[in-house]
């Protein structure tokens, strides 16, 4: 995966501070920095910390601070929770077992994305699968041999 990364970042002219890594995202969401936030905006904010975790394991990725020294923006737009299903004989189940689903919008150039990561029962694993889709969208922008 790293080979890939590297010849992503050469055909896009990409150059890093770390040689090692070549793709810099800056994670956020916008919120409103009042001192009051909505649920809504909480959840989104938990969530850009849940992806800047995911992110950070993943090789040939560094999640940057500052929007200017990234390559690739990556938007919390939104964060849900699907209902559980009903345990056995119409009771509460004892796990969560519900469905969570963090989205995003990703932009890097001239490409730009809608992805989603679900995962069941915690935030943690939408998070992860969200960072799994994100670097299968990285691998899709291979270039392309001329």
């Amino acid at each position: 995966m790293t080979i890939l990364a590297m010849l992503l970042a050469a055909a896009l002219g990409w150059q890093g501070p770390d040689n090692g890594t070549t793709v810099r995202v800056f994670v956020f969401t916008n919120a409103t920095g009042g001192a009051a936030q909505s649920p809504d905006e909480q959840g989104r904010l938990d969530a850009v910390r849940d992806m800047r975790e995911a992110l950070a394991r993943k090789k040939g990725i560094t999640v940057v601070s500052d929007r200017a020294d990234a390559n690739v923006l990556m938007e919390v737009v939104g964060r849900e929770q699907r209902e559980e299903p009903a345990g056995g004989f119409g009771g509460k189940s004892i796990t969560r077992m519900g469905d969570t689903i963090i989205r995003l919008r990703v932009k890097s150039g001239a490409e730009e994305s809608d992805l989603k990561g679900i995962g069941q029962g915690t935030w943690g694993r939408a998070a992860k699968d969200a960072a799994d889709r994100f670097m299968k969208w990285i691998a899709r922008r291979e270039p392309k041999r001329i």
